[in-house]
């Protein structure tokens, strides 16, 4: 931790754009970050211009409104800095806290993102209490950006390629594995 720490303070120093910061793995290779909004809070606190983007937040395994309310902080927290890298998931592994979501985790990811742009933009989202109620959720504190820059990873399918580009989204992907 204390190197990437050090890292956000040299990129921030030397004008880079931007750090992507990767969500866990229940793997050695992804271990080291559990959430990256708890990453990201910490390098928040030690830069002042560098964007701090989650590359990536797997919607699947998170309810918008905790995702919208985490980042919310780190938007606080570094002035308006934030974007997110959002994914559906791919290693079954990971899906412990949301086994059921597993099949359909494409849909889920882009029902999230509808979910967390308007959580975003300071509108209420319907739930239901465990009485049963009907009660509308906001979350707290209200975000610095007006709009949540989102991006999607995809690991190679077209259809989330496709999907992300109709939705007027960013692109976060790799090569390891594929072709251009």
């Amino acid at each position: 931790y204390r190197l990437a720490l050090e890292t956000a303070k040299y990129a921030d120093e030397h004008g880079y754009a931007a750090l992507w910061v990767p969500e866990r793995h229940f793997h050695p290779w992804g271990g080291l970050y559990p959430n990256p909004s708890v990453v990201c809070a910490a390098l928040a606190a030690v830069t002042k211009q560098i964007r701090l983007r989650a590359g990536s937040v797997v919607v699947p395994l998170h309810h918008p409104v905790r995702i919208a309310e985490e980042w919310a902080v780190v938007d606080n927290l570094s002035q308006g800095r934030v974007e997110l890298s959002v994914a559906s998931g791919w290693r079954a592994d990971d899906f412990i806290f949301a086994p059921d979501a597993y099949e359909e985790r494409k849909d889920v990811m882009f029902e999230g993102i509808e979910t967390l742009q308007k959580l975003w933009r300071g509108e209420a989202h319907a739930a239901k209490n465990p009485a049963g109620e009907d009660i509308d959720v906001s979350i707290f504190p209200k975000p610095v950006q007006e709009e949540l820059p989102i991006w999607v990873t995809s690991a190679g399918s077209m259809r989330t390629v496709s999907d992300a580009g109709g939705g007027g989204f960013g692109l976060l992907t790799h090569l390891l594995g594929q072709s251009f």
